[in-house]
């Protein structure tokens, strides 16, 4: 889904759409139907052959077999300028208002909002996904082929440094949300635990920040997916990176790290909502979410969205900073020369295994990276420098007709999976870099898949599909897979819409319950007959435990928050009318609370302990206690 389009077509920024391919499809629609009949003809005579093969199964496991890739020309890239001054920001404190140019903060909202608890819309019974691929006996209608490259030479069959990344929890020793959806399972945002006493919102700060215009769209405030970062940093790091004085010998202090659709990328108290030290001014729209190093390394990581602001065109891709002092150590151009598609953003979160001392992501140009950071890192004298050793992997296959890959790769043991935008998963061997299974979901997948591993030792994949492809109304199939596999175990389908302008279907990534909770799944999907539903799933069967309607689209992903004892709330927000952050009830999908906030809300938000972080299209941040 190209949400972040840098080549100039006119889509709008808070809409997760395609009308230029929509354009497209009506331009060639004779010339289709044309086509279509020849072809069925043809079809007709082939399946008289012997040995005419099917497609595989969409929801069977599916081993692929390497078809040469042809050569690829370089892509074209663009023009580099010097980016503009950063926008202008403020922070506002709740009683603050009567501040010179302070913003007012939004008053607390009851307990519960406006939309009635009601039984939510009717539902289709459980579901195959579209017409399902059938598997064939040696598989070629997939027509799958990759190639594997290290800077910029192909190799060949090769066994690259092991990767080992945590089965079960543990990503990282520092305190707090450190990447999308957490760590590498991409299971939740929370870290910590809250008191939550009465199970609700008090709105703690807010602040401004600004927009960019990138000639074709204006983009404002904090987009899909921008989960922020938040981290309790260690004394001897807090005390040797360029923070602010005021906040360097503050124990405790938890610093927020934000990148946002204004070019910049914050660094805010969590406690208060003040600058802790100077935006980096990337200068360009950023749409995924931050990441910084899980070892506790002083390294941030960070996607760019779009190439174009206020008039100027500069480059696009990934980078890492410095936390030390914020100097860029390195830049990966997305319009690389392998790359099957000239679309350079970036916006799933990268995961990092410090053992390997090495990053891996998918890009929006159709590549997978498995990058060798080469760190050194001078912990007595605070320096700290990369070298990376860039590995690509890129593949064609019959299924993936639009490449790209928005969402965050998730990651267990040596295997990497992830999903394209014609709605291609696929399960990657990263010691080997060979593809294990693939499996077509349908439709576009830009939510990121999340793992767990189970009691029994079997590996649960949790994934979803949009309504895009399909045309203005669809399926979304809410779906439980065997990781190691790729068998389905169960799935769910529900009637969405989608106008071309407005993704209907998954979004948001799937919450894996833990503590009292951890018998469910919970999905939040939009645009059904319901507006949006939120629902709950026995993990082991598929049972609908709950469902319920929020009565609008919703693209961020829900978020469990916890108290010690292992009960907490499921919390859910709102994409579309004003921001409406609710609360409810994990086990029965009781609706206990809710807050407006100003602005519709795309993103994620991220909790620690009771402090939840979360910005609005509507150019403002906010930190708000869960009680």
């Amino acid at each position: 889904m190209n949400k972040n389009n840098d080549s100039g077509k006119a889509y709008r920024p808070s809409l997760h759409g395609k009308r230029g391919r929509r354009v497209r499809r009506r331009l060639y629609a004779r010339r289709a139907a044309l086509a279509g009949v020849l072809l069925a003809a043809l079809a007709l005579a082939l399946c008289a052959l012997p040995g005419m093969v099917r497609k595989p199964a969409s929801d069977d496991s599916v081993p692929v077999a390497s078809e040469a890739m042809p050569a690829n020309a370089d892509a074209p890239g663009e023009a580099v300028e010097d980016v503009g001054a950063p926008v202008a920001q403020e922070t506002v404190q709740i009683g603050a208002s009567d501040a010179p140019g302070a913003m007012p903060a939004p008053e607390e909202s009851p307990a519960v909002d406006a939309v009635a608890e009601t039984a939510a819309a009717p539902l289709l019974p459980e579901l195959s996904p579209n017409p399902p691929l059938e598997q064939g006996a040696d598989h070629p209608a997939w027509k799958y082929g990759y190639e594997v490259y290290t800077d910029g030479q192909r190799v060949g069959d090769s066994e690259f440094e092991a990767l080992r990344f945590p089965e079960t929890g543990g990503y990282t020793a520092l305190e707090g949300v450190v990447t999308f959806r957490g760590g590498n399972l991409r299971q939740n945002g929370a870290f910590g635990s809250a008191d939550l006493k009465s199970s609700s919102f008090k709105t703690l700060w807010s602040r401004r920040i600004g927009a960019i215009d990138s000639g074709y769209a204006r983009w404002t405030g904090v987009g899909w997916t921008g989960q922020p970062v938040m981290v309790r940093w260690p004394d001897d790091l807090r005390r040797a990176m360029n923070i602010d004085p005021a906040f360097q010998d503050v124990d405790g202090l938890v610093e927020v790290i934000y990148g946002t659709l204004d070019g910049n990328i914050y660094f805010i108290d969590a406690k208060g909502g003040e600058n802790t030290r100077p935006p980096i001014e990337l200068g360009f729209p950023i749409k995924g979410s931050v990441s910084i190093d899980p070892r506790g390394y002083p390294l941030l990581y960070v996607g760019q969205g779009i190439s174009k602001a206020n008039g100027r065109t500069g480059r696009i891709g990934w980078r890492v900073y410095s936390l030390i002092d914020q100097r860029e150590l390195f830049f990966l151009d997305g319009h690389d020369s392998l790359c099957l598609r000239d679309h350079g953003a970036f916006d799933g979160a990268c995961l990092v295994d410090g053992s390997a001392d090495t990053v891996i992501l998918g890009g929006e140009n159709g590549l997978f990276y498995r990058i060798r950071l080469n760190t050194r890192f001078d912990r007595d004298n605070m320096e700290i420098s990369v070298a990376p050793q860039v590995t690509v992997y890129r593949y064609k296959s019959a299924v993936s007709k639009e490449l790209g890959i928005e969402n965050s790769v998730a990651a267990c043991g040596g295997y990497a999976w992830f999903a394209d935008n014609s709605g291609l998963l696929t399960c990657l061997d990263l010691n080997a870099m060979k593809p294990v299974w693939l499996l077509d979901t349908g439709d576009d997948t830009d939510a990121s898949i999340a793992l767990e591993r189970e009691a029994d030792g079997r590996l649960a994949l949790y994934t979803v599909n949009q309504v895009d492809k399909q045309g203005a109304k669809g399926r979304c199939t809410m779906r439980r897979v065997d990781a190691m596999t790729g068998i389905s175990d169960w799935s769910f389908s529900v009637n969405c819409t989608s106008d071309g302008d407005n993704g209907g279907g998954g979004f948001a990534s799937p919450a894996v319950g833990a503590g009292a909770y951890t018998d469910y799944v919970y999905f939040n999907v939009c645009r059904t007959e319901g507006g949006g539903t939120l629902f709950c799933f026995d993990k082991k069967d598929g049972a609908l435990v709950w469902h319920r309607d929020t009565g609008s689209a919703s693209w961020s992903s829900p978020v469990l928050a916890y108290r010690q004892d292992g009960t907490g709330v499921l919390i859910v927000a709102n994409a579309t009318g004003r921001g409406m952050l609710r609360m409810y009830d994990p086990a029965s999908g009781k609706k206990l609370g809710g807050i407006q906030l100003k602005g519709l809300i795309e993103s994620t938000p991220a909790v620690f302990d009771d402090t939840l972080v979360v910005g609005t299209r509507d150019c403002r941040i906010y930190g708000v206690r869960l009680r």
